[in-house]
């Protein structure tokens, strides 16, 4: 389940004239996260980069369509994008330990649990 909330562009960034290249997601938890906006057919290679892939709706909000750690290709990453029907691949560059994005896509993704049958 995808935990990713729109938390829109910081207001700074705005007033800088950057609105259409960052944008921010809100976890679970509240925290805020910083990302890069590219265009799906732009998509960078940054494997193991955590990424929200998202959709604009009609009133300019973007929804989260699947969030998790990026392919190792731009290629594979764009594939990835077109599978989910996203417009947009949003990159949180700002976490730099293996731990920090293990934590941030935590916040951002619950995974669902695997069921082992009873083998008795």
């Amino acid at each position: 389940m995808i935990h990713a909330f729109d938390a829109g562009t910081p207001t700074a960034l705005a007033a800088a004239g950057l609105a259409s290249c960052f944008h921010a997601w809100r976890g679970a938890s509240g925290r805020r996260y910083l990302v890069t906006v590219h265009d799906v057919t732009a998509a960078p290679a940054y494997p193991g980069a955590v990424v929200v892939l998202a959709r604009r709706e009609s009133d300019g909000t973007r929804v989260a369509l699947w969030a998790g750690r990026s392919p190792a290709s731009g290629a594979a990453l764009a594939r990835l994008a077109q599978m989910k029907r996203a417009e947009e691949v949003h990159v949180h560059l700002i976490a730099e330990s293996a731990e920090a994005r293990a934590a941030v896509e935590a916040d951002l993704v619950t995974r669902a649990p695997v069921l082992v049958a009873n083998a008795a």
